[in-house]
């Protein structure tokens, strides 16, 4: 076949799969990159700010900050006030603003910080809405179980509304109070309990629940018709879990399961299964009336209130969309409602549902699509609704590519786009009509963390603390206006290019131009995460690369003690193998996580976004405001998880994850502990093959349950990582080494033990950078290994980070670490591309002949400046640790015989706030220590 043929071919293929990234301009074929190019992330809140991922962010009008993760807001009905509640890391606050309409608007924040945050505001969670006569508003307390109410004009709380109880008194524990609406003359208040899937109704003046209605699983958006005859409520969950006998309870360690029990969506999973004479309850179909939906309850009589509509909206679990069985569900999580419309935003599937008032059935789907290219991608993330006071036109956070949707009513005709911050939660329209506020969770980004001419502020440098949100306020522009805002909203995310351009860039690189294009020479791919690191920490000293040598804490001429002051080394190099591996491959020094942290990072890592149940919960689980307990009796409780190193049902997208996608393409993989950490779990001692152990029934994608090594520990620190590569090197062996055996062609494996953990001396880690001694020999070793195999000539490793959030870098603190190791690696080679998460699996499916998944594979730029086509084969040769930083004989002398536990209490918890805080604690004295002797 010629190559036009294949070529032709290829193009034809894309096409009918209906998941193309080209379009047609002027009869040319053109491809989607990141408009960021090479530029670098800055904060550039007069211009143009360069995100992480890639995209621009130039939101129109005028911008205010407040704290971090705005999730909630509510405005007076004038638009001069608006109050938003953020549930960042710290502090939980609400912030008023007042004279929105002037120049510079006042911000009152409560409280102003952490250290007045007790008896205050424990608690937060997204509701908030202000009283009539707007000199109060009342603030939904989260896992606090209350609602609280404040004075606008001081900031003073008020009192608090006890939501413990139900309406005759009964106790209701463990509630969480999320999104609320208010009737019009401030009598009633509705509320959504997430965790007891409950509706409840106050009575402002009694200041007590009056009612309560079960609706379904993890309500999460509330609104109230005009007429105030209906409350609907949008369902984000999709099961309800439930523990595996009294494991947990008992703390039966022996008895927990060393794997999940069954695969997403299998027989075992909707009807339950027995394991090792354990009963696992059954999580049902994933398509029930209380998962995915909106429930509709007439409040004409509060007394009387109950459920008259259960309404599943956008897309059912398993029903084919664009020829491709829907992997996740709708995801309807905010409602708006007309005298004859009800309107909800489905984050998964990108549109918005209509419902017809008096029918309560769904008569229309407006499908949000930013630009033709991407038509047949998903990552819009509809989030917040908002309604013109004439009903004539409707608005949507389009929190996935940083717009306001403008839809006009009632053609239900998408008008165009405008652009907003990173991230738009939630937005309002002022009173007369003619202004937008808009809620910002992510703002501008965090910017630097560290550097010389970096200048640490009231806040730690942790990056919960420093991704500060905003709020918008943008005058409603004309529909003339809105073509040029439209075309500002397409080029913020995406970048036209043309075959021909990218093809006299390219030359012959081994890197297809897009799947399907040219067969590469790469025939497998090996991709491996780490745990929460910065680009400058590790590589800041590379000459090549736009580094600071002061934070590069990992380097050479390291010098450290341990927590205790007792033990100390001088002028040593931590990652030895990080850094030879820059010199005889290939980095870059403008990649970054999308992730702010571990509990979206494994989101991310398995080419998953987090849609808008996720962005919400993981700030307030950091934030102390989400946390599990394992003495909650309520329905949702286990849903009450953070840092987890999986996805979860309720956050599958429309197509699914990396997992479900290389089935569908008919790729082999096989993976070694990606993906299976689900939390609340127990690290115990019989775990040294899993890492973990499971006491909850959540289920894993299909595809990866019997394509994961069950002798590979997933993430515990207290697991070294020299083990987990003897393992990996012993079922690599068994599996793929031999006559007649094929390694996959994709292989995926967690190395995690750069995290960090608290130094054990007699376990081989005298400080806590012996963890990452740990890991560099391990990343070492398993290229070592792979670079002698016989599939060498034709392989990529691919080596990257979950997060950043433990380090500190001076251009961000979502700049981190990506190797390429591979005969067909530039030689010490420092890249200067902007790349993303995106970029990495853009890569991968260009090299497996793979169309793109969702909006930030297709539109990332991939990482052929990396590459050449002059390969060299010459292994990779390890090179030893520095025992005085880390021992592995001993670290590995227990799992020789029986594998001694007592240093089980030294691990870390994965992303546990109060280890990062510490940690930054360090990375300052260590910052001023580097600082000193430059000077």
């Amino acid at each position: 076949m010629t190559i036009l043929k294949t070529f032709l071919l290829a193009v034809i293929l894309v096409f009918t799969s209906h998941l193309s990234t080209f379009c047609q301009d002027n009869g040319k074929l053109s491809l989607l990159s990141a408009p960021a190019e090479s530029r670098y992330t800055v904060i550039n809140k007069e211009g143009t700010t360069v995100i992480p991922n890639g995209r621009l962010v130039t939101p129109y009008g005028k911008t205010f900050q407040v704290a971090p993760h705005p999730f909630g807001l509510a405005i007076s009905n004038d638009g001069t006030m608006a109050v938003t509640t953020n549930s960042g890391t710290s502090p939980l606050s609400i912030s008023i603003l007042t004279n929105l309409t002037g120049m510079e608007p006042s911000v009152l924040q409560v409280p102003p910080g952490p250290q007045t945050n007790k008896g205050v505001l424990e608690s937060v969670f997204m509701g908030v809405v202000l009283a009539p006569d707007n000199k109060s508003v009342y603030v939904s307390g989260g896992q606090g179980n209350k609602i609280y109410r404040f004075d606008t004009a001081s900031g003073a709380k008020l009192d608090s509304i006890n939501c413990a109880v139900s309406e005759d008194n009964r106790p209701a524990p463990d509630g969480y109070i999320g999104d609320m609406t208010l009737t019009k003359d401030g009598k009633y208040l509705f509320a959504v309990d997430q965790m007891l899937f409950r509706m409840i109704i106050i009575d402002t003046k009694l200041r007590k629940i009056i009612k309560t209605v079960p609706v379904g699983r993890y309500p999460f958006g509330i609104a109230l018709t005009p007429d105030e005859s209906k409350v609907y409520v949008a369902n984000v969950g999709m099961f309800e879990y439930s523990k595996i006998g009294d494991i947990e309870q008992k703390k039966l360690y022996n008895k927990a399961l060393k794997f999940p029990a069954t695969a997403f969506n299998s027989k075992e999973m909707q009807n339950g299964t027995v394991i090792n004479g354990m009963k696992i309850k059954g999580l049902g179909d994933p398509n029930v009336p209380e998962s995915f939906s909106v429930w509709g309850v007439d409040v004409k009589d509060i007394s009387k209130a109950k459920v008259i509509a259960k309404i599943k909206t956008g897309n059912l679990v398993g029903t084919k969309v664009e020829g491709i069985p829907a992997v996740g569900g709708s995801s309807p999580n905010s409602l708006v409602a007309t005298d004859q419309f009800i309107f909800v935003s489905n984050g998964n599937n990108d549109n918005i549902s209509v419902i017809d008032g008096q029918k309560d059935v769904v008569v229309k789907e407006i499908f949000l699509q930013p630009h033709p290219a991407v038509k047949h991608f998903r990552g819009v993330i509809p989030f917040g609704l908002a309604l013109s006071p004439d009903q004539k036109r409707l608005y949507v956070a389009e929190s996935g590519i940083n717009a306001i949707g403008v839809i006009d009513l009632p053609s239900f005709e998408v008008k165009g786009h405008i652009p907003a911050g990173w991230f738009p939660a939630k937005l309002k329209v002022t009173g007369d009509g003619k202004r937008l506020i808009v809620a910002n969770a992510k703002g501008f980004g965090s910017g630097p963390n560290g550097g010389q001419l970096f200048k640490t502020g009231k806040e730690i440098t942790y990056i919960g603390a420093l991704m500060k949100g905003s709020v918008g306020v943008m005058e409603i522009p004309s529909d003339e206006q809105l073509k040029k805002l439209t075309n500002q909203v397409n080029s913020n995310n995406f970048k036209i290019n043309t075959l021909s351009e990218i093809k006299a860039i390219r030359g012959d690189n081994p890197i297809p131009i897009f799947g399907g294009e040219k067969e590469s020479p790469i025939k497998h791919i090996v991709f491996i995460s780490k745990e929460n690191r910065t680009y400058d920490e590790v590589f800041g000293q590379v000459k090549k690369g736009d580094g600071d040598s002061t934070l590069a804490r990992y380097g050479r001429h390291a010098s450290f003690t341990n927590k205790k002051k007792s033990a100390a080394v001088k002028d040593v190099t931590v990652m030895v193998n990080h850094l030879k591996l820059a010199t005889t491959f290939a980095i870059a020094d403008n990649f970054y996580v999308d992730s702010d942290v571990s509990a979206d990072g494994h989101r991310w890592l398995v080419n998953t976004y987090p849609n808008e149940w996720v962005e919400t919960t993981v700030p307030a689980n950091y934030g102390g405001n989400r946390e599990y307990k394992s003495s909650s009796k309520a329905p949702g409780a286990l849903a009450m998880n953070g840092a987890a190193g999986a996805i979860y049902p309720e956050d599958y997208n429309e197509a699914g994850s990396m997992w479900e996608h290389l089935e569908r393409n008919k790729i082999d993989f096989f993976n070694f502990g990606f993906s299976v950490m689900f939390e609340p779990a127990f690290y115990q001692e019989s775990y040294t093959k899993s890492g973990i152990g499971f006491f909850a029934n959540f289920p894993v994608p299909q595809p990866l349950f019997s394509r994961s090594s069950q002798m590979y520990p997933t993430y515990n620190t207290s697991i070294p990582d020299q083990f987990r590569i003897n393992q990996f090197i012993k079922e690599f062996d068994q599996k793929y080494i031999g006559k007649g055996k094929t390694m996959p062609q994709l292989i995926t494996c967690i190395i995690p033990n750069d995290h960090g953990a608290a130094d054990v001396p007699e376990k081989g880690y005298p400080f806590r950078e012996s963890y990452m001694a740990d890991n560099d020999l391990a990343v070492g070793r398993i290229i070592e290994y792979l670079s002698n195999t016989p599939y060498w000539k034709n392989m990529a490793v691919f080596v990257t980070e979950d997060d950043a959030q433990n380090g500190v870098d001076h251009i961000d603190a979502h700049r981190s670490v990506l190797m390429v190791a591979s005969p067909y690696a530039k030689k010490d080679y420092v890249g200067h591309v902007h790349y993303s998460f995106g970029s990495i699996f853009k890569t991968f499916w260009n090299i497996l002949g793979m169309p793109y998944l969702n909006q930030y594979d297709a539109g990332a730029n991939d990482l052929s400046d990396l590459f050449t086509d002059k390969p060299d084969f010459t292994p990779y040769k390890a090179s030893p640790v520095n025992v005085k930083v880390f021992d592995p004989v001993k670290a590995l002398k227990p799992f020789k015989e029986k594998f001694d536990w007592k240093s089980l209490e030294s691990n870390s918890e994965l992303d546990k706030p109060s280890d990062m805080i510490e940690d930054q604690k360090e990375k300052q004295e260590y910052r001023e220590q580097n600082q000193r002797q430059t000077k």
